[in-house]
């Protein structure tokens, strides 16, 4: 039985477009026909890897079965609030059961293909400017009474949490988002249990997730090398913005970390730019390990 006061849906894939259709964005009859047409013909000419197609210098469309009109809404809902750099929405809408997002093209290298050829300096500017902008996101006031939500106060996705199906949330409090993490796990329901390191670890992760938490903060929750763009040593744009939402303090930077664990460098360079939560990390360590998808 559930205690978080939320019940998993199952398999949502299919249906998880229903009752979005105020969240679509300029989505005129031209604009959808413009954008069908491109990606049959134009998009050919452009070499694309996942979701995101290009159909001009200037234009990309990102669209797949589990983009969602969210993900839009949450670039506008950032232009908006902050001077963060995130690509321009042309357009939004659902067309026969997928997302197409219609984005601004930003010109700049991904800080991992750009990364050699930054000199120390170069990449002192770069985490100075992550460092502003990631404050000033932080910075942004949720809603009175706001859980665990995307910016409009609906579902979340994390592609590396078990259980998305494929979103999740939202939550009315961070005590319930944890509970739900841990699949309601309670350790008094294991009296027999062993008392060992890992049961120690577990009681100690349990502790903290149940216990009082602030607010919650606006956060990217994809931070990874390839999501940064540059420009020599300007940040240009912050993209992928698919799993955002206000989540607890610490999720930008155990989720950054944990999601890029073959990236050690990476790891390192977060502390440049994010605050860093020591214990928190150990937390969603034991989290996920037990729990876990990554």
């Amino acid at each position: 039985m559930s205690t978080t006061g939320y019940v998993p849906p199952p398999d949502q894939t299919a249906t998880q477009h229903e009752g979005t259709s105020s969240l679509a964005i300029n989505n005129t009859l031209p604009r959808r026909w413009l954008t069908l047409v491109a990606l049959k013909t134009s998009a050919r000419f452009y070499k694309h890897d996942g979701p995101c197609i290009p159909i001009s210098k200037s234009l990309i469309v990102k669209k797949g079965p589990f983009v969602h009109l969210t993900e839009a809404a949450t670039m506008e809902f950032v232009a908006a609030k902050t001077t963060i750099p995130v690509p321009t929405v042309h357009c939004s809408f659902v067309h026969k059961n997928r997302a197409h997002i219609v984005m601004q093209r930003i010109q700049g290298k991904s800080i991992a293909d750009a990364w050699r050829d930054l000199s120390d300096a170069d990449r002192s500017n770069i985490f100075a400017q992550l460092r502003r902008m990631f404050q000033e996101l932080r910075s942004l006031t949720p809603a009175p009474n706001a859980g665990i939500e995307s910016c409009i106060g609906g579902s979340l996705r994390d592609s590396r949490i078990p259980r998305s199906r494929p979103r999740f949330g939202p939550f009315k409090t961070v005590q319930d988002f944890h509970r739900w993490l841990r699949d309601d796990f309670q350790p008094q329901d294991h009296p027999d249990r062993v008392d060992d390191q890992d049961w120690r670890d577990i009681k100690e992760m349990i502790m903290k997730q149940d216990g009082p938490w602030p607010p919650p903060v606006f956060t990217h929750g994809d931070l990874n090398p390839f999501n940064i763009l540059v420009r020599e040593d300007q940040v240009v744009g912050i993209v992928d913005w698919e799993f955002a939402g206000w989540y607890p303090y610490y999720w930008e930077y155990t989720s950054a970390w944990l999601g890029n664990l073959i990236r050690q460098g990476w790891q390192e360079s977060l502390t440049k730019f994010l605050d860093s939560y020591p214990v928190e990390l150990e937390m969603e360590k034991t989290r996920d390990r037990w729990w876990g998808d990554v």
